[in-house]
């Protein structure tokens, strides 16, 4: 689960920086909100980045796989995670927008 080249530092999710990746070591907040937070796939030992940060700095906005999730920074301190590097950049935006080639299907011309 945890790679020889990370280095376990663990951090609240709502110190985090943007355009990095983490791994998820615990899911500390309580009740519902740490229910909501199992169910959308914020689980101990997945991986996710920080897309942004909104103006003032309140919520967060984070990438899991291809799903995007806002948490409010009082939810954020519950989530404790490990620093794994810079988050890799594939020349694709994904999840936004129209893919190439989407208009072909359904109009028959570009």
């Amino acid at each position: 689960m945890i790679n020889d080249r990370e280095q376990i530092n663990p951090i609240p999710l709502s110190r985090a920086v943007v355009d990095r990746r983490y791994r998820v070591l615990s899911v500390d907040a309580k009740g519902a909100v740490r229910q909501r937070m199992l169910d959308m796939g914020l689980v101990p030992g997945i991986c996710l980045s920080v897309v942004r940060f909104a103006p003032l700095g309140d919520p967060i906005e984070i990438r899991i796989h291809r799903f995007l999730m806002s948490l409010r920074k009082e939810e954020a301190m519950y989530v404790i995670v490990t620093d794994l590097g810079p988050r890799p950049h594939y020349g694709q935006r994904l999840g936004r927008g129209r893919g190439p080639g989407r208009l072909r299907h359904f109009h028959g011309r570009r």
